[in-house]
């Protein structure tokens, strides 16, 4: 049984001090024959089960609770899709676009309606930090708080910023760095290099769960103190504990006690599940 020491952040609150994770288990999630390989998003969908997305397929992935596609029910989409949660009150689908800076909402007709994050209201402050020439560091995970309908964005690096969006989609209402100070820290990244790569909401700890790839990491970022505490990421291996590397989107069990983690690791990405105790 492997347990995921916090070892990471500064002034973690009293909460997420008690907090032990504990590897479950991993299951392999790619599937070639659906071109679902870059697995980048996660989120817990309607009737049990998931929603992903891979970033070179226009497509939202509806997986089993093992992680397996479920054809049938796959919506289309557009290309370069980072992030993905279902809102269970309004019964939408939202989705994060990295190369055109976009807030997508889903039908399930087919319809795609477009929010780019820097034409809505308050997002003067952001123009600098979204830079055209490289795509890559843009906007990386999403999430919602059911109860509110406030959305969560989060952008990738230089710098790792946290976007609070409103309901509708037309305001940005708070953007937060993601620092170091923060506990934003890792021992497999220099701040420069260490990302944030997608966001799951915690309604019962009023926080953000929120993974880091280069970084290997998991973060609860607690809104009552505005810190972090990390966890390395570990899975066992043979009996063997080792870093988990490639880690992208992140969900959390409706009952708040039980983490899901896909990689992005091509014909390899894989599902790992991990208990709160």
């Amino acid at each position: 049984m492997l347990f995921l020491s916090g070892g990471y952040g500064f002034s973690a609150p009293a909460k997420s001090e008690k907090m032990v994770l504990r590897f479950v288990s991993i299951d392999k999630v790619a599937d070639r024959s659906q071109d679902f390989t870059e697995v980048s998003g996660l989120s817990l969908s309607e009737n049990g089960g998931f929603w992903a997305v891979s970033d070179d397929t226009a497509r939202l992935f509806r997986l089993d609770q093992a992680g397996k596609v479920r054809k049938k029910e796959t919506l289309h989409a557009v290309p370069g899709l980072e992030g993905v949660t279902f809102d269970p009150a309004g019964g939408r689908i939202l989705a994060v676009r990295e190369d055109t800076s976009e807030i997508l909402d889903v039908g399930r007709d087919g319809r795609i309606t477009r929010h780019p994050i820097l034409a809505m209201q308050g997002a003067g402050s952001l123009v600098e930090h979204f830079k055209e020439s490289d795509s890559n560091d843009g906007l990386e995970g999403i999430t919602i708080d059911p109860e509110t309908g406030t959305v969560f964005v989060v952008k990738e690096r230089d710098p790792r910023l946290l976007i609070e969006v409103s309901p509708d989609l037309g305001q940005v209402r708070r953007i937060v760095p993601l620092t170091g100070s923060a506990g934003f820290v890792s021992d497999r990244a220099e701040d420069d290099r260490l990302d944030v790569s997608g966001l799951a909401w915690d309604g019962q700890r009023q926080g953000l769960w929120i993974t880091s790839d280069t970084g290997q990491a998991l973060y609860f970022f607690c809104f009552a103190t505005m810190q972090a505490r990390g966890w390395a990421l570990m899975r066992d291996a043979g009996g063997k504990s080792r870093r988990v590397a490639n880690a992208e989107g992140v969900a959390l069990s409706l009952d708040g006690q039980t983490i899901f983690i896909v990689t992005d690791d091509g014909k390899d990405s894989r599902l790992l599940t991990y208990r709160i105790d």
